[in-house]
């Protein structure tokens, strides 16, 4: 079984690419989804989050308060690392369970942060997605209803193209038509195909 992560910035189409790789039959893992599953009441990661930022993050019934936990886990870099490195071990577990009961050939990792996370080591390789600046601007500002300034604030606080570039074995390179993204797509699917099996 091949195991590969995808990323990219916000606002990269790492989303699209992944919707169009599981067309293909690749078992996409996608790891915000687990990030939430990982932090749901009664988890050993949620009770791991109260004892590590106070019960003060947990709602009167038991559930994340996620701004409160934000609020803190923000403020500062040292409880950021905190907050991922408690996280992060949840959600790598559940990735390798997702990986080990699959029975695809081809599973891929969808992440915003693997790059130097403890996810890369599961990853054969790295494919990333990116696009220019200013069309990353846009379509954060009309997915998430930000102004210029917030949508360009985002894109600059994430990695360079030459820091995907540099980690990464393949590129897709999304600045035109969903259409022209799909061939893209389709010919490194081939590609890979060709080269690992």
């Amino acid at each position: 079984m091949i195991v590969f992560g995808i990323t990219g910035g916000s606002g990269s189409g790492k989303s699209t690419v992944s919707a169009i790789l599981k067309k293909y039959g690749i078992h996409v893992i996608d790891t915000d989804v687990i990030a939430r599953l990982v932090v749901e009441k009664g988890t050993k990661c949620l009770s791991e989050l109260a004892q590590a930022f106070g019960k003060e993050i947990l709602n009167s019934d038991g559930t994340l308060n996620r701004q409160k936990l934000a609020s803190i886990a923000f403020s500062d870099d040292e409880k950021k690392e905190l907050l991922n490195g408690i996280t992060h071990k949840y959600i790598k577990i559940r990735v390798k369970e997702e990986i080990e009961n699959s029975n695809f050939d081809i599973a891929a990792i969808d992440g915003a942060v693997i790059i130097g996370s403890i996810i890369e080591p599961l990853c054969q390789f790295i494919m990333s997605v990116i696009a220019d600046k200013n069309i990353r601007i846009n379509r954060i500002k009309n997915r998430d209803g930000l102004t210029d300034v917030q949508a360009k604030q985002r894109v600059e606080a994430q990695p360079s193209d030459e820091f995907y570039k540099r980690h990464s074995k393949y590129i897709i390179y999304n600045n035109a038509s969903n259409a022209e993204l799909e061939l893209a797509v389709r010919d490194l699917y081939e590609k890979i195909k060709g080269e690992w099996f």
